[in-house]
């Protein structure tokens, strides 16, 4: 698309739709991360939840431990046996000693599971442990713990410590106690197993949660809840040493958060694109208010100058920068119409009659000579071509001097003419005619100067100079025509004496069939306007003419005539370019003259106007 054709008002409101699709896709990409960003702190928020629920559970556990440890430390037979030096029979006490919680229970066996007692020598060696319970579990203190208690001092060493730690069997808890209180002689260890107590994680954050093992397994899931609906969230269970141990999944209901976030975000992106809309309609109504209105006045105005109104001013209301073009324009436009005048004095000026015809025949200019030594009013031009005013062809004349390289100098030809008033007088009158390039079309420009005649007194005192002295002004002359050809070719209206240079191309009228089609149309609405005339009204052609006072009247020989109308009348006479609204005007006439008399002609008539009018407007009349 070329960049002419588009107007600052079409480009505006584009650039202001842009804006408003990039706002709507910029709060829906804002609704949808802020959607995200409410979920991922949310899933924080529980993933700390479950932080702390599963430490809550391991105090639990590790105060069951701890109550179940102090109960065995301080058991007499489990001192003394572990004071005594025989080996083997020591040994087998003290595994009998421990088995014992396993076989007859403990209080708060059902809060933990319990998978080994130890007991150690004060330098942490392993003295014995139960048979009860799980196998496979190292020989040895875990390492963590031994680095707690060698790094304790010796009075804390009477306190009890606690760690979850990884063993070959998998994460294990376990409590150390001393055996024996102030007067320790070793160390008990009560070792559980975690898994049996982290399910109550769920209890205490009141949502499902499924516990797995490092590898994969599942350790414990709630078949009772469906999950595939739920948020999961996940969060690892360290080990004292900071390993991981379980993966613990809670799964949260964000079924209301989404109903909620999706509240908020239609009201917050409704919300946007309502101020957006606002702001845009605003700025719209501020452009067109201080930019569009003034421009569309100023540009009407232009056109109104550019059409011959030059003392017409162009709006300057506006912004500034309007305002300063409308000023440079009128200033233009008063340029112009100086120097049009001064061109229009140069060609007054001269003695000859100087007269110019569009490459159709048709009269453009005449100057105050010609129109004087024809005796035709500057209103009357328009409707004049060759044939008007001379009795020869000037088309076949001027091809013929090139054919036969007659005396033709500088393009011109001198040549002596019949010419043709307007009261059907005939003279004749030494022309030079031109060659001329009228709106990139070929045209004449002839300059008169009639013969003297002595039976005609208006020709004896319009005679002024000869041929030979108006040749020394032809240059002159030839260049102001020239100047202002140019300027009325598209401004028709700025130079008085001037006809239709170029009337504008009736739409879908571009071929010669075009125009064959609107002559016949025309010359059909002029026909059945002077048939309804003549038939209904019983009214002659010439009061047609001087009634309506649309058509000329002439006078032929002391008899009057009406030529320009008859040349309506036959399509091969009508010009090339007819006179559209004349013809409409005598039709409305003669319609308004009927006043509602309705008659066969009438409606003929108006048949006739309504389907010009629609082969003018460009569109297709519907055949009855």
């Amino acid at each position: 698309m070329r960049i002419d054709k588009l107007s600052i008002k079409t480009v505006t409101i584009a650039i202001f739709l842009m804006v408003g699709i990039v706002a709507i896709i910029l709060s829906l990409f804002a609704g949808a991360y802020f959607r995200q960003a409410a979920m991922d702190a949310q899933v924080g928020s529980l993933s700390r939840v479950i932080e702390v629920a599963s430490q809550e559970i391991l105090r639990d556990v590790s105060k069951q431990t701890f109550d179940l440890g102090m109960k065995l430390g301080h058991n007499k037979q489990l001192i003394q046996t572990l004071q005594e030096t025989d080996g083997e029979a020591a040994h087998e006490r003290l595994t009998t000693l421990l088995d014992d919680p396993f076989i007859n229970g403990f209080v708060g066996f059902a809060k933990i599971n319990l998978v080994k007692l130890r007991v150690y020598s004060p330098d942490l060696a392993l003295v014995a442990e139960s048979s009860a319970g799980i196998t496979g579990l190292e020989n040895y203190l875990s390492e963590y713990l031994v680095a707690r208690v060698t790094q304790r001092s010796k009075t804390e060493r009477l306190q009890a410590i606690d760690a979850l730690w990884l063993s070959a069997k998998g994460p294990m808890y376990s409590t150390l106690v001393p055996v024996g209180g102030l007067r320790a002689v070793g160390y008990l260890e009560v070792i559980v197993d975690p898994v049996f107590n982290l399910p109550d994680i769920g209890n205490i954050t009141k949502t499902p949660i499924s516990v797995f093992s490092m590898a994969g397994a599942h350790i414990n899931i709630n078949e009772q809840v469906d999950t595939d609906s739920l948020l999961p969230v996940e969060f690892i269970l360290l080990t004292f040493a900071g390993e991981p141990a379980f993966r613990i999944v809670g799964y949260e209901d964000v079924s209301r958060l989404s109903k909620t976030m999706e509240h908020t975000q239609m009201v917050t992106t409704g919300g946007f694109l309502l101020l957006t809309l606002i702001t845009l309609l605003f700025a719209l109504w501020l452009f067109s208010r201080f930019l569009f209105v003034p421009l569309g006045q100023m540009v009407e105005g232009m056109k109104q100058i550019a059409q011959g109104k030059l003392n017409l001013t162009v709006n300057k209301k506006g912004l500034h920068e309007f305002s300063t073009l409308a000023k440079s324009f009128e200033s233009m436009a008063n340029q112009v119409k100086i120097r049009t005048n001064d061109l229009e004095r140069l060609l007054d000026l001269d003695n000859s009659a100087i007269l110019c015809f569009g490459h159709d025949g048709e009269a453009v200019y005449f100057n105050k000579g010609a129109t004087a030594l024809f005796g035709y009013q500057d209103d009357e031009i328009s409707d004049l071509d060759l044939g008007d005013l001379f009795s020869e062809d000037i088309v076949q004349l001027m091809k013929d001097a090139v054919r036969l390289n007659a005396a033709v100098q500088g393009n011109a030809l001198h040549i002596q003419l019949g010419c043709i008033r307007k009261d059907g007088h005939a003279f004749q009158s030494d022309a030079v005619i031109n060659p001329l390039d009228v709106m990139g079309g070929f045209g004449y420009t002839i300059v008169l100067n009639p013969v003297s005649d002595e039976t005609d007194d208006g020709l004896t005192n319009y005679l002024v100079n000869s041929i030979e002295q108006n040749e020394q002004r032809m240059h002159a002359v030839e260049q102001s025509l020239n100047s202002i050809l140019e300027i009325a070719k598209n401004n028709p209206g700025m130079i008085s004496g001037v006809g239709d240079l170029e009337r504008p191309a009736l739409p879908g009228l571009k071929t010669d069939d075009d125009k064959r089609l609107l002559r016949e149309q025309v010359v059909q609405v002029m026909q059945s306007a002077l048939a309804c005339w003549e038939h209904d009204l019983n009214k002659t052609k010439l009061d047609l003419a001087e009634e309506s006072k649309i058509w000329p009247v002439y006078i032929d020989k002391s008899t009057p005539t009406t030529r320009t109308l008859d040349k309506y009348l036959h399509t091969d006479s009508c010009p090339k370019n007819p006179r559209n609204q004349r013809v409409i005007d005598t039709a409305e006439f003669v319609l308004r003259q009927m006043n509602r008399r309705t008659t066969l002609g009438r409606r003929q008539l108006q048949q006739a106007l309504d389907d010009f009018r629609g082969l003018i407007s460009g569109l297709k009349t519907a055949k009855k």
